[in-house]
């Protein structure tokens, strides 16, 4: 009996043991880690928006806590307006609008704090063919049409359709005119994040090994607090009149106490002892005599 507990609690722990590992390779294979970063979010925010000149600087750092206060003074000093100022405990993200005359100045203080990986120019090919002048004129002449078209009383279908798009085209020449108007400056993307040289391998081997023994403890504690939950589950269904719930010798099967009582009261049972037991006595019945005793008359024929 102690033998077959024994095996199935070493069989338990070694699939806890191989689970474990599991979950901390899946954690780690997709760059889950500790130092990953991802920067798709604030990236694609800054893509969508609409400027004239903008310029994207990807930054790495072997101390990343003073590069990030070097770059929130940088920002203080450089910056008309910032849009995002986003940092975390392993990276930081600035997005800020910059004189376009700044722009070499601006490249030389970030090769300081930390090492530019990427660099990229981006300009808005929407707003190449056209200039302030242009636009200001594109702007009157859908105004004016507007004005006509709201002076109509009763408007046809077409004419609500000219409306809704006149109001379409007004929106985008104003946009066009306020991206115009800042020509003379660049958004800049700023993203920064640990250089290879803070994630090494043994630092990495190091993160896993904890990871892997912080699952496996919580693993084993979920598993010991299951198991004697349904032992305590299985024991009150029980005791409410619940029968046939725990299989005869399963894991979760509770002692059996009365399994020694039964044996003896079959044993004893089956001797003939105890109050409820009767002993078969045989009785054997001889005929009586054919023959008369002496002093008897021979019964007539």
């Amino acid at each position: 009996m102690k033998s077959s507990t024994l095996r199935k609690v070493q069989g338990v722990a070694v699939f806890l043991v191989f689970l474990a590992l599991l979950i901390t390779v899946y954690h780690f294979r997709g760059g889950k880690g500790q130092h990953s970063v991802d920067l798709k979010k604030p990236q694609s925010e800054f893509q969508k928006r609409n400027w004239l000149n903008k310029i994207s600087f990807e930054l790495s750092s072997g101390d990343l806590k003073a590069s990030l206060d070097k770059m929130n003074q940088l920002l203080d000093s450089y910056s008309l307006r910032t849009d995002m100022r986003d940092i975390k405990g392993n990276y930081g993200v600035f997005v800020f609008s910059l004189e376009k005359s700044r722009l070499n100045a601006l490249r030389n203080e970030l090769s300081k704090i930390g090492s530019i990986g990427s660099e990229l120019e981006v300009v808005d090919t929407s707003l190449v063919n056209t200039n302030v002048e242009i636009e200001s004129a594109n702007l009157a002449s859908y105004e004016k049409d507007l004005a006509e078209l709201d002076k109509i009383r009763v408007p046809s279908d077409a004419e609500l359709r000219r409306k809704e798009s006149l109001r379409d085209q007004i929106r985008r020449s104003q946009q066009k005119l306020d991206d115009l108007r800042r020509s003379d400056s660049f958004l800049v993307y700023v993203s920064l994040v640990p250089s290879g040289k803070q994630t090494s391998t043994i630092r990495s081997v190091g993160d896993m090994a904890i990871y892997y023994l912080t699952v496996l403890g919580f693993l084993f504690v979920t598993s010991i607090l299951i198991y004697y939950g349904t032992r305590l589950l299985m024991y009150l269904l029980a005791l409410m009149g619940f029968k046939g719930i725990t299989g005869k010798g399963g894991m979760f099967s509770p002692y059996q106490y009365g399994g020694y009582s039964s044996y003896s009261g079959r044993y004893y049972s089956s001797k003939g002892y105890g109050r409820s037991s009767k002993r078969k006595v045989k009785r054997i019945y001889k005929d009586k005599a054919t023959t008369p005793r002496e002093g008897e008359e021979k019964p007539e024929e």
